[in-house]
């Protein structure tokens, strides 16, 4: 039984100023935590959108190379598909 505990239990607002320091030093490493995070997942997505774009471009000059044999679809074989860019989303759901 130190003299601080003696202390709080007879002035139990000392304790109280402890818990509202630790409570402030929480927020303030989530807010920091939150935005790093954000900034993590916006870098992510510029990676993301300048990625589709190279695809894209790449898909246009492989079919208009093999538009005589029937396109890209043709030559390999399979069925096609188009990748739908929804990185505006993302900007909106972190906003």
């Amino acid at each position: 039984f130190t003299f601080h505990n003696f202390v709080s239990w007879f002035l139990p607002w000392l304790g109280v100023s402890k818990l509202e320091k630790a409570i402030v030093n929480v927020s303030t490493v989530t807010e920091n935590i939150e935005n790093k995070t954000m900034d993590a997942i916006q870098a992510l997505q510029i990676e993301a959108s300048s990625l589709s774009q190279v695809v894209l471009r790449n898909r246009m000059a492989l079919d208009f190379l093999l538009a005589s044999q029937g396109g890209v679809c043709t030559v390999i074989n399979t069925s096609c598909c188009v990748y739908v860019d929804r990185s505006g989303g993302i900007s909106t759901d972190l906003a």
